[in-house]
C-alpha cells in the first residue's frame, strides 16, 4: 500500500535506500508499474510529479532519472528507469506468480507480450506529443499524426487477436503483461477507436482493484484532459 506522497520527487535520503519509491506522471506510462506495485501488494512510496512543471528537470530529480522522464523506481538499493524492466524485476522477485520464469512454459509469448506493450506505448508517446505538448497547432505535422494514429491502431490488432480468444494475454490467466499492454489499449482508446474485443479488455483491466487504486486522485494535475483527440484536417 502506498504511503502518502510528496508533491513532488526529491533526492532519496539515507533512510530511505531500503524502500520500493515510485515516481509517477498520473496516467502517464509509470501507470504500469503503479498498477502492478497494487496488484503485488506491496509497500511503497509515491512521489508524484508533473510532467509540464520544473519538477523533472530540477536538479534533485535529475540525480534519479538523468533523462527527466517517469517512471523512476527505486527498488533493492537501486533505481531502475525503463518500465518493461521493472514489470520483469518485480514479477521476478516479488511476484513470480505474474510471471514466467526462464525455462517455465510460456516464457517467451509472456517476453514478447512485455516488450511489444512498448511498440504500442511508441506510438501512444508520439500522439501524446503532437496532441498535447505542441500547443501551437502550426507546428504538429498532420501527417506524423495521420501516420501515427494508422500504426496504433494496426499494432492494436495483434492484442485483438488474443482478447478475442482468451480474457488475459497469456492462457493462464491475468498476468504483469497485462499491466503492461492493458494499460497501453485503455490509454490508446483516446487516440482511435477500440474494437469490441478490445474495449471488453480494456474494461476488465480498469474493473480490477488495484487498477483503480492507480488511477489519479483528486486535485492531482493528470496528463491527459480529453476522453478522445482526433486528428483534423483544419
Amino acid at each position: 500500500m502506498a504511503e502518502t506522497p510528496p508533491a513532488s520527487g526529491g533526492p532519496v535520503k539515507d533512510a530511505d535506500q531500503d524502500a520500493i519509491i515510485l515516481w509517477h506522471v498520473p496516467l502517464s506510462r509509470s501507470m504500469r508499474i503503479l498498477w502492478l506495485l497494487n496488484e503485488l501488494d506491496l509497500p511503497f512510496s509515491l512521489r508524484v510529479m508533473d510532467l509540464r512543471s520544473k519538477d523533472m528537470r530540477e536538479a534533485e530529480y535529475e540525480a534519479i532519472h538523468p533523462v527527466g522522464r517517469a517512471p523512476a523506481l527505486q527498488i533493492d538499493g537501486s533505481v531502475i528507469h525503463e518500465s518493461g524492466a521493472m514489470v520483469e524485476y518485480l514479477c521476478e522477485t516479488r511476484g513470480p506468480h505474474l510471471g514466467r520464469a526462464p525455462g517455465e512454459e510460456g516464457r517467451l509469448g509472456w517476453l514478447d507480450w512485455l516488450h511489444f506493450a512498448e511498440t504500442i506505448g511508441q506510438h501512444i508517446a508520439n500522439l501524446t506529443q503532437s496532441h498535447l505538448m505542441l500547443r501551437d497547432p502550426a507546428t504538429r505535422s498532420l501527417t506524423v499524426m495521420k501516420l501515427e494514429t494508422a500504426r496504433l491502431a494496426r499494432t492494436l490488432r495483434l492484442v485483438e487477436q488474443t482478447v478475442e480468444e482468451q480474457d488475459w494475454l497469456m492462457a493462464g490467466g491475468f498476468s504483469g503483461v497485462d499491466c503492461a499492454v492493458g494499460w497501453s489499449v485503455w490509454t490508446a482508446r483516446r487516440f482511435v477507436p477500440l474494437s469490441p474485443a478490445l474495449q471488453a479488455y480494456a474494461d476488465r483491466c480498469a474493473e480490477r482493484p488495484a487498477f483503480q487504486r492507480a488511477l489519479p486522485k483528486d486535485g492531482e494535475v493528470v496528463l491527459y484532459d480529453r476522453d478522445f483527440y482526433e486528428v483534423s484536417d483544419a
